[in-house]
């Protein structure tokens, strides 16, 4: 299945100036993207706390706390260091401040107002990068459980093995009560097992299950 199928990437926008968010908004609207908004760093900081975010679209000159200390909040983070900022700035940025932006963690800036296309493609890039990593976490979830899977799979046929070892040795010692009390205690402890495993079940499989069948 595609991941892109399945995937909406979040990206968060702060601004403290309402037409430059919705300029954002109706630049980003064509990728289909979930935009979260933000009018202060206090708000980019809490909409950390409960989402996940591919990027984010930072202003460089909000109250009370710019998007430089914002930036260094998020890097501080480890949940949130990873995410990349893009700064949004005046069109004549002094150089320390370009400077002091890359040294809070930022990883592009755009001047507003800001050009629709460039938007699209370095927010889209980051998304892809974002997906891509998103993609690398499923597939190596579904490796681990495959190989869980696996050892479970040679585990039940083991118990079934000396299931069947204990049964055969008992019918040698004429113990017929034995013998067919064996095999249908390895039988439904397998079974119970295999039915964990086929409803996706695997973490709810004890290990007595498994044993049972020895």
């Amino acid at each position: 299945m595609d991941d892109r199928a399945t995937l909406r990437a979040n990206v968060l926008v702060a601004d403290d100036k309402p037409a430059n968010v919705l300029a954002i908004q109706q630049v980003l609207e064509p990728l289909e993207y979930d935009v979260v908004t933000a009018s202060s760093g206090q708000e980019v900081l809490r909409a950390l706390l409960k989402t996940e975010f591919a990027v984010i679209l930072l202003d460089v000159n909000m109250p009370i706390m710019n998007g430089f200390e914002v930036a260094t909040h998020i890097k501080a983070r480890e949940k949130t260091r990873h995410i990349p900022i893009i700064f949004l700035t005046a069109v004549n940025q002094d150089a320390s401040d370009v400077l002091q932006g890359y040294e809070a963690g930022a990883v592009d800036y755009l001047t507003k107002p800001v050009e629709p296309w460039l938007v699209r493609a370095k927010v889209g890039a980051f998304v892809d990068i974002w997906l891509e990593h998103k993609r690398a976490e499923r597939l190596q979830s579904e490796l681990a459980m495959a190989e869980q899977r696996q050892q479970q799979a040679l585990q039940i046929n083991e118990g079934i093995v000396q299931g069947i070892a204990v049964a055969k040795m008992a019918l040698e010692l004429d113990d017929q009560e034995r013998a067919l009390d064996t095999l249908d205690r390895t039988l439904t402890a397998a079974k119970r097992v295999i039915s964990h495993l086929l409803l996706d079940s695997v973490d709810d499989i004890q290990p007595s299950d498994l044993r049972a069948a020895q």
